[in-house]
């Protein structure tokens, strides 16, 4: 469907504008919410036997639902995020939440929750504000196909038991929307999880299971060159690493990566081998077993013995520490793949950004229809920044929407 835009639904002028909305996650919620204020009539559709259900769990329970340092950089889609963001700052998110009464508080990382920590109250906030706008909740309501009405008067929703809706905008937003715009001609990218646990070789880290170390990791293309580096504390696994710096590095994994773990990121090479020299000479009378202790969890200690090929009962004053200070900088793992995909906070890709106008997030193929949130192929990093991807291009997708729809009601085309 391509050209101006169409008639209303049931034909005429002044009639009522309809918006269909795909997906009563956070990118659903908000594009519903941003439609209503603007008058159309609303109607959210949503599979599950309720709404928001993944809202609830994200933060750990408590919803960090954006993030004070949020920006296009954050992002694998910068260029098409920026012209998003642009007019959806954090403050303006925590705005737009707090006029629907919730309160919230930034932490020392910048990352923000309710003030009652909750994020129940989150859901319930938009559940109340939806149901205050008018919006027509239909959960239990399947989408399977969104096709062009057939006197070309907007859209059909179509359902599995084979019902209907009409609409004269549609809103996509759920995580297998991409399905959905693939059908409509829209092209996709493979959905794979990211921001989840990273698979390992398991021989390095025999014994290291549950284990946390605060270090710098690099995720390594196939030949050697660094891709992403994060700090944090790292947690190791029985099958790899985990935590929140691993999340992040995760959206850069490639086929061949390795990570690149650094035990004593403010410390330089030169400096390492100086100081392994000097315990050297000051812990003579110790053996290689006791030689990181008060430097070294036990554990990693061994660890790193083991990668040096040193038994554990040699004495310090053999050690050769320039194999030492290099493992202790560069750890390396082989990455065998991403963990259990139900750890994974977000799945990256879905429809292609190139067929979305970022200033609307109305299709490029096909006018009258949106995507926003995990329909698109945009993912960020821990720390708010999805959720914040999701109420702002959900806001933006609804009033687009909303004002087509009105167009279409009017009877004011171009």
């Amino acid at each position: 469907m391509t050209g101006t835009a169409r008639q209303a639904t049931t034909g005429g002028n002044m009639e009522e504008p309809r918006v269909a909305i795909i997906g009563g996650g956070a990118a659903g919620l908000s594009a519903a919410v941003a439609a209503a204020r603007l008058g159309a009539a609303v109607t959210l559709l949503e599979a599950d036997a309720r709404v928001g259900k993944k809202i609830l769990v994200t933060g750990n329970g408590r919803c960090n639902l954006t993030n004070s340092s949020v920006s296009p950089s954050a992002y694998n889609h910068p260029e098409f995020v920026e012209q998003v963001l642009a007019g959806h700052s954090c403050d303006a998110i925590r705005s737009f939440f707090g006029g629907m009464g919730l309160l919230t508080y930034a932490d020392e990382e910048g990352r923000v929750y309710p003030v009652c920590n909750a994020a129940a109250s989150v859901l319930e906030v938009l559940r109340l504000e939806c149901g205050h706008l008018g919006v027509d909740t239909r959960c239990g309501f399947e989408v399977t196909g969104i096709a062009e009405a057939p006197d070309s008067a907007g859209f059909e929703v179509l359902s599995r038991d084979g019902g209907k809706l009409r609409a004269d905008a549609v809103v996509v937003t759920t995580g297998g929307g991409e399905s959905l715009l693939t059908a409509t001609g829209h092209g996709s990218v493979e959905c794979v999880p990211v921001l989840c646990p990273l698979k390992t070789e398991l021989e390095p880290i025999r014994g290291l299971s549950g284990v946390r170390v605060k270090c710098a990791a690099s995720i390594l293309s196939g030949d050697g060159e660094p891709v992403a580096t994060e700090r944090g504390e790292l947690l190791f696994r029985e099958y790899g690493v985990s935590g929140i710096m691993v999340f992040d590095l995760s959206r850069f994994l490639e086929r061949g990566s390795t990570l690149c773990v650094d035990f004593f990121p403010d410390m330089s090479a030169p400096d390492m081998r100086a100081l392994l020299s000097g315990r050297c000479t000051d812990l003579s009378w110790r053996t290689a077993q006791t030689f990181f202790d008060g430097m070294l969890h036990s554990r990693v200690a061994q660890a790193v013995l083991r990668a040096a090929r040193i038994d554990s009962k040699t004495p310090v004053a053999e050690l050769p520490c320039e194999p030492l200070a290099v493992i202790l900088k560069d750890f390396r793992l082989t990455i065998t793949g991403t963990g259990d995909a139900a750890q994974a906070q977000v799945t990256r890709g879905g429809a292609s950004v190139g067929d979305f106008d970022p200033h609307t997030m109305g299709s490029r193929l096909m006018p009258g229809l949106y995507a926003a949130g995990e329909a698109l192929d945009i993912d960020g990093r821990c720390g708010g920044y999805n959720l914040h991807w999701a109420w702002a291009s959900g806001i933006v997708a609804g009033q687009s929407a909303a004002r087509l729809a009105e167009t279409c009601a009017t009877g004011d085309y171009e």
